[in-house]
């Protein structure tokens, strides 16, 4: 309704003269006359006669159009809001209006309105105010005849106008379009997604099926291959040999890693070679060789070039006193036997003191066994008759060839401890793979041939009070069950290998101390703490529940020759204490890896 509409269509003074006959007007148009205080007179809508303009009051003539006029509105300015205030309904309205007769047209012009437009679009806009909110945006078809009712009847205003014809057309606005559009879509999509439910349900139940059968055939798979493997020897011969088997066509590849491994067994020969003669060279040229001591250098040099070549096992060779060093906590008193073997002599000079039953606080005190110089005691079994709870937490942080290192001395150890039922009898093994987290790489067990060789992962963080609570947990569970066995349970063991520093600085003491504290923790450990690397020296030593405990790599060695060093030492510990405690012997002592130091006198 922007184009206006004037029902007025000629303005003209009366002539008060006048003598010749008035002007005619057409059918459809109304003459009104108005003095000019503002009265209006019709005279039925037809001009005067010549007589009735001599003298007369009137000033003005208004000719008025009585045909109906049509018009369309979209009620813009003021929407329509529906039932959740948001949205709004677009109306459009097709309406007629016309003047009421003759007598409508006093009251047009009487009104002096020019353009009945306005008048008609506020009667409408009140007529439908309020109404939308008696609807929901989706039910623009009732909004639409709810209105229709509303203006279905004439109306005359006071005006002289009669209003109708009144035809609304309703429907929502582009927001609210676009707003109904997506609950179809949604909708549609809903009826869609149901009805495709039921058939994606049965592929779902159908691929699960299927995986589970793959899942049995690859289980069945492994199980007949480990039983295959089962009398295969785990180590670098057998895995060479059951390659060959799988291999067959592979023959020259075989070889070619059976000669790379005897070319690393002589390599490895020849370096830890080379470092026993360099060091009985820097011994003889200090006078540290005395002649007595020569007997004792050969077998220990011998002993040396055997294990690294990993030929027969050659005569044990006596170890040397470490000075300091002390003895293991073990019990105070072992049992008679009938078998008793002969008791060797202590070192020279040395005493050695009897040490409290497991759960008591070691003593600390006294000197290290030398070589099968055993203490006196009363009888040694046939039998052993003592359990060693040995935990060998791994720093898994460390670079790839530092845990190949580690991995290929676990299997050594594995092999060795398979090799020797008596030995393994008297051990427990568990090795943690320490990182961020500690994880179990093999629980406590007595290794035999059918326990698994545990393998370290390499993953990031360090974290030493993890591995600490750990052990806090498992230690003392373990040693419950041990004991339940029937066993003789000494102290446990704790071999604590780090690459670096802890990520938590010393946030680890705490744990530290609720793990080592005998007063609070009858299962208490005692920790040999090893550090290569970057590893700090102080926080070696301090890891170590005794400061002769505590080991260091020198500076200058990379981390990967340490490895090496420190995975030969685990082999031989652990293997060497399982020997004594098969020969009913409970005393633990502990040298340096090839090549460590004490952490006390790295400094």
């Amino acid at each position: 309704m922007t184009e206006p509409v004037s029902l007025i269509v000629n303005q003209t003074p009366v002539p008060r003269m006048a003598v010749g006959p008035t002007k005619a007007t057409q059918p459809h148009l109304a003459v009104v006359y108005a003095t000019a205080s503002g009265e209006v007179e019709c005279f039925e809508g037809r001009p005067m006669k010549p007589s009735q303009q001599v003298f007369s009051k009137f000033r003005t003539r208004y000719e008025v159009d009585l045909r109906p006029q049509q018009r369309s509105a979209v009620l813009g300015r003021n929407p329509l809001v529906s039932r959740d205030g948001v949205h709004a309904f677009e109306v459009k309205v097709d309406f007629a209006f016309r003047v009421d007769s003759w007598e409508g047209a006093k009251n047009l012009v009487r009104s002096g309105i020019s353009n009945p437009l306005p008048l008609v679009h506020n009667y409408l806009t009140s007529l439908f105010h309020g109404a939308g909110q008696r609807f929901a945006i989706e039910d623009s078809f009732g909004l639409q005849h709810y209105l229709n009712q509303r203006c279905g009847q004439q109306v005359t205003l006071a005006q002289g106008l009669i209003i109708f014809g009144c035809q609304v057309t309703v429907q929502p606005d582009e927001k609210s379009k676009a707003y109904l559009e997506s609950l179809i879509d949604a909708g549609r999509r809903e009826t869609l997604g149901q009805a495709e439910h039921l058939p994606n349900m049965g592929n779902v139940l159908r691929e699960g099926q299927i995986s589970a059968k793959k899942q049995e055939q690859e289980m069945e798979a492994a199980a007949r291959q480990a039983e295959a493997l089962r009398h295969v020897s785990i180590d670098s011969e057998g895995l060479i040999r059951q390659y060959m088997n799988t291999h067959p066509e592979d023959a020259a590849g075989a070889f070619d890693m059976l000669r790379k491994l005897e070319e690393a067994r002589f390599a490895t020969a020849e370096l830890q070679n080379q470092r026993a003669l360099a060091l009985f060279q820097a011994m003889a040229d200090k006078n540290l060789v005395q002649a007595g001591d020569l007997e004792v250098m050969r077998q220990l040099l011998t002993d040396v070039v055997g294990r690294a070549t990993g030929g027969a096992q050659l005569p044990a060779a006596t170890t040397p006193q470490l000075p300091g060093a002390r003895p293991w906590d073990a019990p105070a008193q072992l049992p008679a036997a009938s078998t008793a073997g002969p008791a060797g002599p202590a070192a020279p000079g040395h005493s050695h003191p009897q040490t409290p039953r497991y759960g008591a606080p070691g003593q600390g005190s006294g000197s290290t066994v030398v070589g099968d110089h055993l203490p006196p005691y009363a009888g040694r079994p046939a039998v052993p008759t003592y359990a060693a709870l040995i935990y060998l937490v791994l720093d898994e942080s460390l670079e790839r060839a530092c845990l190949e290192e580690l991995n290929r001395g676990l299997s050594d150890l594995h092999a060795a401890l398979c090799g020797a039922p008596e030995v393994s009898a008297a051990v427990r093994l568990s090795v943690l793979g320490m990182a961020a987290t500690t994880e179990p790489r093999l629980q406590l067990e007595t290794v035999t041939q059918g326990t698994r060789t545990p393998i370290l992962t390499g993953r990031p963080g360090l974290s030493y009070s993890a591995a600490f609570q750990l052990l806090r947990t498992v230690v003392g569970q373990d040693v419950a069950v041990v004991k339940g066995e029937g066993a003789q349970v000494l102290r446990p063991i704790v071999y604590f290998v780090t690459g670096g520093p802890p990520e938590e600085g010393n946030g680890w003491r705490d744990a530290h101390h609720t793990l080592t504290d005998t007063g609070g923790n009858p299962a208490a450990p005692n920790l040999i703490a090893l550090g290569l690397g970057r590893a700090d020296t102080l926080t070696v030593r301090a890891v170590a529940t005794r400061p002769e405990l505590g080991f260091m790599a020198p500076p200058n060695q990379d981390a990967v020759s340490a490895a090496h060093s420190c995975a030969a030492f685990l082999r031989d510990s652990v293997v060497g204490y399982g020997r004594r405690l098969a020969s009913g012997d409970p005393q633990f002592s502990v040298n340096p890896p090839d090549g460590f130091r004490r952490a006390e006198d790295a400094f």
